[in-house]
């Protein structure tokens, strides 16, 4: 996969890997999916970059009930689908992500 990173402000932007983590189809169903950015150890008001994302369908993302959508009750959400990192650890894998640069990724290294 050709990476094509961009900054924007403090984060970065790379809409080619955001359609490919999509077409994945959601982690959780299979379903057509959108992009859940992993906020999880990002600074407070801050958007993660485009390659902690994983694809999930509109209701495992936002209209599901309590537990069924990641925003609509995320500790339930995990327990019954796994943390929003195994997903994202999933996701890098499905994409063929090399062992180097998931580790860079995991240390937030976007250069």
């Amino acid at each position: 996969m050709k990476l094509n990173p961009k900054w924007k402000k403090t984060r970065v932007v790379d809409s080619g890997y955001l359609d490919a983590v999509a077409a994945l189809g959601c982690c959780v169903c299979g379903q057509e999916a959108a992009i859940h950015h992993i906020r999880t150890g990002e600074g407070a008001g801050q958007r993660a970059s485009d390659y902690r994302s994983i694809p999930l369908c509109h209701y495992h993302h936002q209209t599901g009930k309590h537990g069924a959508a990641i925003h609509a009750g995320k500790e339930r959400w995990e327990q019954s689908h796994g943390t929003e990192i195994d997903k994202l650890e999933e996701t890098w894998d499905k994409l063929g992500i090399d062992e180097e640069q998931k580790e860079k990724w995991r240390q937030r290294k976007y250069d």
